[in-house]
């Protein structure tokens, strides 16, 4: 064997950085009238609404054709 071979010493690559991952915030679109209009919405009718929009959902899976016909 001769000295150059650099037998032992393992080199690896730098590490790479993690791509950007994508936030919340970065998909927000801030000058949005949706969200200018939502994000100044008093916080009890927001709850309303939210609550609105479960009670929806709840409903439409309860009379979905698919659940329907599990059921039967």
């Amino acid at each position: 064997m001769n000295g150059d071979s650099g037998a032992g010493v393992v080199t690896a690559p730098p590490p790479t950085t993690a791509p950007h991952k994508e936030r919340y915030f970065d998909r927000v679109d801030e000058s949005s009238p949706e969200y200018q209009r939502e994000r100044n919405m008093a916080p009890d009718l927001r709850q309303d609404f939210n609550m609105m929009e479960q009670k929806k959902r709840v409903s439409m899976i309860l009379q979905s054709p698919v659940r329907n016909t599990k059921t039967l």
